[in-house]
């Protein structure tokens, strides 16, 4: 039987071999389309990291408020701080936004430093001298306005409102430390030492969950996004020549010179399923390694298999290539015309690939949508390389994602022999 197998096996690659366009479409598109992808997805990708916002400031204070919130966003990192001219206000800022010639208008209203000393001197009075009440005067509240364009997105919007409370919720502390200071000193006699905070008390820390903090082991690029994600969609396209081969072989009276040979079709099928699985993993190592050694000269993230286990990652592209070999010769096994199998079978894949959050992460989709998409092999795919490239993961929690890949791929097998014993009965 081992030897029928190999010679059915010995057939396939020839096949495969003499079919030189299928052969180079095979592994030439699936390059470009990681390419093109990656290319395309990387300005996104770096809008966080290395976008400027230019901001238009507008200092109506002219004092320390003012001084403060400029030297906080020039500090900031994200921000091209531009002093508007003298004497623009209102309507003239708010049209210069309105154009586009800036993304973002910061401003610092008159007599902010003049609110905040006051409001300052009013709590401390409170807390000094809580019974005198009477000769305490509410001060004014000081709001620092910002105007944005509306193509900005939401996510910049929180990026320019979390800097300016941070710089100043810092203006107020540093206020308030500097007045209690003085009070002290009065009460006491003694020159008190100022009070200022030399670095934040409580500071918030990010690291990564199974991975060190880095912007390059993340899917913070379009690399580490694009290369496992073709790669899977690559993989299942197989089933597009996978089963216009087989229904070739049915209508050129191929299949019928087989039927004369020993054997079943188990071992037909057995035999097609290693031939294709050896394309499949050989375009998953040339994919794997364009994104290491290929997009960077194309000024792209390199995909960072530091601390990958490749004995894993391989076990995962077998894995993935056994489901979509599978997938190809079900489709195959119940398609009676090379039309039918090309259309059903390039459908299939790009609607799976869809909802699966191949095109789009899964977790951006309504619910309805992810429950569905749950219920794809190329989710199943997905979330197997994200576990070995991105969490690191041991084998154990990457076969929790392998075993319905595993399922799906004895499920496949199994309609695609019952089918062929079925066609060749005919």
């Amino acid at each position: 039987m081992l030897r029928r197998i190999a010679a059915h096996i010995r057939k396939e690659l020839l096949l495969l071999v003499r079919d030189r366009g299928g052969l180079a479409l095979l592994y030439l598109m699936p390059m470009a389309l990681v390419t093109i992808m990656a290319v395309v997805q990387d300005a996104p990708f770096r809008d966080f990291r290395d976008k400027q916002m230019s901001v238009l400031f507008v200092d109506n204070d002219g004092q320390g408020v003012g001084a403060r919130v400029r030297e906080g966003l020039r500090a900031a990192g994200p921000f091209t701080v531009h002093d508007a001219p003298e004497g623009m206000a209102g309507e003239a800022v708010r049209e210069v936004i309105r154009k586009g010639e800036h993304q973002v208008a910061v401003i610092v209203p008159a007599r902010a430093t003049a609110t905040l000393n006051a409001g300052s001197a009013t709590t401390i009075a409170t807390v000094f001298s809580p019974g005198d009440s009477t000769g305490i005067v509410r001060p004014d509240t000081s709001v620092v306005l910002v105007i944005l364009d509306p193509t900005v997105k939401q996510a910049f919007r929180e990026l320019v409102n979390s800097h300016l409370a941070k710089i100043l919720g810092e203006i107020t502390s540093d206020r308030l430390l500097n007045d209690m200071g003085a009070q002290i000193a009065e009460l006491t006699g003694t020159e008190a030492p100022q009070l200022k905070l030399v670095k934040p008390i409580l500071q918030v820390g990010m690291t990564i969950a199974g991975a060190e903090l880095s912007g390059d082991r993340v899917a913070e690029n379009s690399t580490q996004h694009n290369v496992p994600a073709w790669t899977i969609f690559a993989m299942f396209f197989i089933v597009v020549l996978l089963a216009g081969n087989m229904v070739k072989e049915r209508s050129a009276g191929i299949m019928t010179r087989l039927l004369t040979m020993p054997g079943g079709a188990g071992e037909r099928i057995a035999a097609r399923m290693v031939s294709y699985l050896l394309v499949c993993v050989s375009q998953a190592v040339l994919l794997l390694l364009m994104g290491v050694f290929i997009l960077p000269l194309l000024g792209l993230a390199a995909l960072d298999l530091h601390g990958v286990s490749l004995l894993l990652l391989l076990l995962v592209c077998i894995a993935v290539g056994a489901a979509a070999t599978s997938f190809g010769l079900a489709a195959g096994a119940v398609s009676s015309t090379q039309q039918r199998s090309a259309v059903f079978g390039s459908t299939a894949v790009v609607i799976l690939s869809a909802i699966g959050g191949i095109w789009v992460p899964l977790y951006i989709m309504p619910e309805a949508m992810k429950a569905i998409g749950r219920l794809s092999p190329l989710n199943w795919s997905m979330e197997a390389f994200n576990g070995v490239l991105l969490r690191h993961a041991p084998f154990g929690e990457v076969a929790v994602q392998l075993a319905p890949l595993f399922l799906f791929t004895l499920i496949c097998l199994a309609f695609a022999i019952l089918a062929e014993r079925r066609m060749t009965r005919r």
